[in-house]
């Protein structure tokens, strides 16, 4: 009887030796093959309210043009794509403190605005 438990107990450690082998063999294969097929990052939801862009008429403006109230002497002092489509716009000069907006180029709007200080 106890070469029988024990042939058990033999048995059981071979199985979960194979089951660890075939685990750890799958974790690699899984690695490698997210190494070798990187996803594409996916898009960032952006925290805060929406904010309407008013579009104004005027000489010079059209329809459908974004037009972004400022203060006269504002100017762009960068611009840069994000992953998600926005662009983020750094605004310096004119009556307030340098400030960033998100624009969505592809809804005609400003999504959100971050004023860096308080003059």
């Amino acid at each position: 009887m106890e070469k029988q438990g024990s042939r058990a107990l033999l048995a059981a450690v071979i199985g979960m030796g194979i089951l660890l082998f075939i685990g750890s063999l799958a974790l690699v294969g899984v690695l490698v093959h997210r190494m070798m097929h990187p996803a594409a990052p996916h898009p960032v939801a952006v925290a805060g309210a929406t904010v309407p862009a008013p579009v104004m008429a005027g000489p010079g403006v059209q329809a459908g043009d974004l037009v972004v109230e400022e203060a006269p002497g504002t100017h762009v002092q960068s611009v840069t794509a994000r992953p998600d489509g926005l662009l983020a716009v750094v605004l310096s000069g004119g009556e307030s403190v340098d400030r960033v907006v998100l624009w969505d180029p592809a809804g005609h709007r400003i999504v959100a605005r971050l004023v860096l200080g308080r003059s």
